[in-house]
Parts: structure tokens; C-alpha cells; sequence
């Protein structure tokens, strides 16, 4: 096991905290907000312009990027921060990028995909399985290294608006849970839309902000996490939104799910019902089912897909 994670990024976290700084809103451009949910603690704002929230200050984009070493992807406070066990998780992650590329060949056939925020290579590569010519990105460069030398594949290191890559290149660009995390979304969208061929398409996959259960739920939204790691929380309406500025038509919006075990699925549960996880725990640790897995779908995360003009 790596080093607890509250070591790790103790360090990185007091240089944050020592020099954040306030920022304006990244699709509108207003400097006026209000806060938003301000019992969870992080400093959220509401963009009283277009209703983005984001973390209202923040660091230096440099500083974003400590957080993504491997720690990150195994650590004992997933609830607040990264991953339990990425790679130990790898069959449901390869399950879940099964139905999302089977989702996304309705509008398009395989061909050349590049993904953002690759991770260590599990949706790539079950992509090359079905025919596709992919590349992944990430700032974190341990999962770079993992990808390159488990799969052999090309994988590149470094912020996605100052990656060398070919215009016009590419058929599909996926964002599976990344844009939350970037400095700049907007950027990012602008970027993938010179990427992309005429009629290419972009797929981008993000807690929502306005769903039903992160309303009901209000600070205890499982989509809320460390203020250096989730900045921007959109709407379908922020998000679609910033997707028509940059050029491109939206063609589908559905909330999606993931395959998970029974533990993780009881782990979240619990930060809304405790006594009932408790309850079920019970008969997950009697029949011995904690790894067994099924796919969820909580409609907090929505996926929209759209295509370049």
C-alpha cells in the first residue's frame, strides 16, 4: 500500500491553501456570484450570470496537478478523494467502458479516438479491442508510465491545451469524468473542438450538479470532493451550454452509471443511510457478496454527447 494519503498531499495542501486566489467564471465570464452550499465547507459559488458553481478560490493551475500521483488512485478516503483501488477495480472499469463505446458507436464508427484523462489505459484499451486507433492524455504521470508499458500504447503527459496533437485528427474525443477537475473547461472544450474533424464527436461525463440527488441530498452529495480536485460542478444547461460555444451540436444527454462491488456500492449508501448500509452489510459479509458487482446508475452523472459543426 502507498503512503496515507493525508501525508502525501498534506504538503501540496498548505501551498494551496497559502495562495489561492478568486476567479472569475469560466463560461460567462462574471465576476458575480453567490455562495453555493456553503455547510459542505468548499467554498463553492454559484455564477449569478449563468449558474455555473465552481470553487469560488483556488490555487495556481500548476498546483492542481500534485494531487494525481498513486495515491490517488489507492488510498483509504476515497469518499473525499480519488480511488480505493483503480487497478484492483479494472473488470468493472473494462465493463463500464464496454457499454459506454457501445453507446458511442450509435453515431459513429471506430476510428481514431483520443481520450482525456486516460487514467491507466483500461478504457483505451478495451477501445483498440473494438477497432479503434487510440491515444490517451493525463497529468498524472504515473498512470502515463502504467499505460505505456502495461498496454504499450500512446499516451501523453501533460495539460490538454498544451499537448502537441494534430488538428483536425481526431473522430471521437471522450472525457470520462474530467472536465470537473481542469482549471479551465472551457479551454478544454475549445481544444478538443480543433482536434476533432468536421462532424466529429465529443463525449463528456460529469457529476450534475443539478440532478435530483444531489438536491435531495445537499452537502452530503457524493459528487462533492476535496475543493483541489472537483473545481467545477456544471449543469446539463452550463454544460451544454459551454458545448454550443465551442462549436458543437449536442446529440444525446443521458444520466449513466458504472459497474461497482457491493462493498463500494454499501460505502456510498452509507453517507445517505447509514442504518440501512449497516443492514445490508450484514448479508454482504453472510454470503461473503462484497465483490460481486452490478451496474448503478444514481442519475447524478450525466453524459453528454455531442457532435462538431
Amino acid at each position: 500500500m502507498v503512503e496515507n494519503l493525508a501525508t502525501t498531499i498534506a504538503s501540496p495542501r498548505v501551498r494551496l491553501d497559502a495562495a489561492r486566489s478568486a476567479i472569475a467564471c469560466n463560461l460567462c465570464g462574471s465576476s458575480q456570484s453567490e455562495p453555493f452550499c456553503p455547510a459542505n465547507g468548499l467554498g463553492l459559488v454559484r455564477c449569478a450570470g449563468c449558474g455555473l458553481v465552481y470553487v469560488g478560490l483556488r490555487p495556481d493551475p500548476d498546483e492542481l496537478y500534485t494531487l494525481y500521483d498513486e495515491t490517488y488512485f489507492r488510498n483509504d478516503e476515497s469518499g473525499v478523494v480519488g480511488y480505493s483501488d483503480y487497478i484492483k477495480d479494472e473488470p468493472n472499469i473494462r465493463r463500464t467502458a464496454r457499454r459506454r463505446l457501445a453507446f458511442l458507436e450509435r453515431f459513429l464508427a471506430p476510428g481514431r479516438l483520443l481520450d482525456v484523462g486516460c487514467a491507466v489505459g483500461f478504457f483505451l484499451d478495451e477501445a483498440r479491442r473494438r477497432g479503434w486507433q487510440v491515444e490517451g492524455l493525463d497529468v498524472s504521470s504515473f498512470a502515463v508510465e502504467y499505460t505505456r508499458q502495461r498496454f504499450g500504447l500512446t499516451a501523453h503527459l501533460g495539460s490538454f491545451t498544451e499537448a502537441e496533437l494534430p488538428a483536425g485528427a481526431f473522430d471521437l474525443v471522450t472525457m470520462w469524468d474530467v472536465i470537473e477537475h481542469v482549471p479551465d473547461p472551457k479551454a478544454y472544450v475549445r481544444r478538443a473542438a480543433e482536434l476533432l474533424r468536421a462532424g466529429g464527436v465529443i463525449v463528456l461525463a460529469t457529476p450534475d450538479v443539478d440532478s435530483i440527488p444531489a438536491r435531495l441530498a445537499g452537502r452530503r452529495w457524493v459528487g462533492f470532493k476535496l475543493s483541489e480536485e472537483h473545481i467545477y460542478y456544471f449543469s446539463i444547461k452550463t454544460l451544454a451550454r459551454m458545448l454550443d460555444e465551442a462549436g458543437f451540436d449536442v446529440v444525446n444527454v443521458r444520466h449513466v452509471g458504472k459497474y461497482v462491488t457491493l462493498r463500494l456500492f454499501l460505502d456510498r449508501l452509507g453517507m445517505y443511510f447509514p442504518r440501512l448500509a449497516g443492514l445490508l452489510a450484514v448479508f454482504e459479509r453472510a454470503f461473503n457478496l462484497s465483490e460481486r458487482a452490478a451496474y448503478v446508475n444514481p442519475f447524478d452523472i450525466v453524459a453528454i454527447t455531442a457532435r462538431k459543426r
